[in-house]
């Protein structure tokens, strides 16, 4: 090998890497695989660092994301399929609604102390003692054939909208390719 004003040699040598997913391992060799001197030291070493992060805290994060908008786009849907009938019988109640988790005097209607029914002969407090969950309405909605509240149906399907939820889970019966649900007999 030649040598330069740098005190620096030139000619042939191979350099070799070994990429990992935390550490960078390298050596420098002439052709006979004799490792390399520079400045009296062996030309080799690894350079460590932090492990990379996958992906998968981002894509739960954008996958909540996703989801929460989607429900919020189906209850807007119902929202508008129920408007006309629910602003017949009370023009306010989406307002409620929507205002429901602020404190009182931070509602529009600062007076009102019902949340849902502010109607003079059904309240909340009548609503919750004929339904204590969302559960009994749905039931009562599903056996009894008697005609309801536009409002009442209103907020069982909200419920069914907000937490749907999916069959598709690991390990389930459904989640086998090609399989599909089947007729009870």
């Amino acid at each position: 090998m030649k040598k330069n004003g740098n005190d620096k040699r030139k000619g042939n040598y191979y350099i070799g890497l070994d990429v990992g997913t935390d550490s960078v391992g390298w050596a420098v060799t002439d052709h006979d695989y004799n490792v390399l001197r520079f400045k009296g030291k062996s030309m080799w070493g690894a350079r460590l660092f932090e492990a990379a992060n996958d992906a998968s805290e981002r894509r739960a994060a954008r996958t909540s994301r996703r989801r929460l908008n989607r429900r919020k786009q189906r209850i807007l849907i119902l929202e508008e399929l129920f408007a006309k009938e629910i602003l017949k019988k009370d023009p306010n109640f989406f307002v409620r609604l929507h205002e429901s988790n602020l404190w009182q005097e931070d509602r529009t209607d600062k007076n009102c102390s019902y949340v849902l029914f502010n109607d003079p002969d059904y309240t909340d407090k009548d609503y919750l003692r004929e339904y204590p969950t969302v559960y009994h309405l749905r039931n009562d909605l599903i056996h009894n054939t008697q005609p309801h509240d536009p409002r009442l149906v209103f907020l069982a399907l909200h419920h069914i909208f907000k937490s749907r939820g999916h069959f598709l889970y690991e390990g389930s019966e459904n989640s086998e390719e090609g399989k599909t649900l089947e007729e009870p007999k």
